[in-house]
């Protein structure tokens, strides 16, 4: 079990960077922010900037976290505190298959989402976020990286997983998560 403390977990909408920051959260015992959730207000509505970069720098000065979630306007204010980061690096496609599954679990109760503010319940489709996860690897990728490398970040303290092949083996080789 590592002893990182301060841990980020960045990717494409769906490719599972909830669901593994819960589980890292829980084996850790670290808590876990979902940027999701500050962001977001019910219904939808985008938290302002001034308030969203006030609650960031509020939860990096902590002692421990694992914060879920890209918004790469302050990922290099986030990453400068962090000790890891997990980067799910899945193609585009992948993630839209997972996130239309999401969406059909949340529709019909199956499993509801704990990663999000109350009042924004899944929508259907929505034209927007379908394109920004299709042009994830165009788009944000790049400022990933660039965020990443304007802070100078060990490249030692970043795990990459590129397919579910790389994440299914790098669970089952770490301890802590059996």
């Amino acid at each position: 079990i590592h002893t990182k403390k301060r841990i980020l977990i960045i990717g494409n909408s769906g490719s599972g960077k909830s669901t593994f920051s819960k589980l890292l959260g829980e084996r850790l015992k670290i808590p876990v922010i979902h940027l999701d959730k500050i962001f977001w207000k019910p219904g939808w509505v985008m938290c302002k900037n001034d308030e969203f970069d006030m609650n960031i720098k509020k939860i990096i000065l902590n002692e421990s976290w694992v914060i879920d979630g890209n918004y790469t306007r302050t990922l290099g204010l986030r990453a400068s505190r962090a000790e890891l980061i997990y980067f799910f690096d899945y193609p585009p496609l992948f993630c839209l298959y997972r996130i239309y599954k999401r969406i059909f679990k949340s529709k019909l109760r199956i499993e509801g989402r704990y990663d999000i503010s109350d009042g924004c319940p899944e929508r259907w489709f929505d034209r927007e976020f379908v394109d920004f996860v299709k042009n994830f690897n165009r788009n944000t990728r790049p400022r990933i990286y660039s965020a990443l490398e304007e802070i100078d970040y060990n490249k030692n303290d970043i795990v990459i997983f590129r397919d579910r092949k790389e994440f299914k083996r790098y669970i089952k080789a770490d301890l802590s998560f059996k």
